[in-house]
């Protein structure tokens, strides 16, 4: 399918499996130089790997969407790599399901941490080369959960309903 976006630079979070790899496949199959920033570096090497013979350029850098040092290391070797950023697609989540009183506090931490501090993260490293450039796009995975509340994911749910409200806050 032909987008208009070759040549476009994309970074995905997670795309180092599940709906963040089909992501990911996707824009290096559109032409697009994009960067698979990815915790797990054999999963994220793996789809790079899985990649080449597509039209777009797969890159991998490695990062931690959760630590604010780590996600600006990414952008900046993206922005060093290939000279703008043009598309961010926050992917990363996570949900254990089980009912709010049965989950311990651990577990409210990481989806937490994984779904709301890594789109605060990322987007916000971003952000600046948007509006100096006046163009970018911000690309936040939800879920219905975020609208209307979940049986036995009631934090995932409220992460997915703050990514949703700060994005249209911004």
């Amino acid at each position: 399918m032909e987008l208009g976006l070759k040549g476009k630079t994309v970074i995905v979070t997670g795309g180092g499996s599940n709906i963040g790899r089909a992501i990911y496949l996707a824009f290096v199959a559109e032409g697009c130089n994009t960067v698979n920033a990815e915790i797990d570096e054999a999963q994220g090497k793996r789809v790079v790997e899985e990649a080449k013979g597509l039209s777009g350029k797969a890159l991998f850098v490695k990062t931690d969407v959760t630590d604010w040092n780590s996600v600006q290391a990414m952008v900046k070797k993206t922005l060093d790599t290939c000279g703008q950023i043009d598309v961010l697609v926050n992917n990363v989540g996570w949900v254990y399901d089980r009912l709010f009183i049965e989950k311990p506090r651990e577990e409210w931490e990481k989806e937490i941490k994984l779904n709301y501090w890594s789109f605060i993260n990322c987007t916000r490293a971003v952000l600046d080369h948007f509006i100096a450039r006046k163009a970018g796009a911000v690309v936040s995975v939800a879920s219905d959960a975020g609208r209307m509340g979940e049986y036995r994911e009631a934090v995932y749910a409220g992460t997915k309903g703050a990514i949703i409200a700060t994005s249209k806050a911004i």
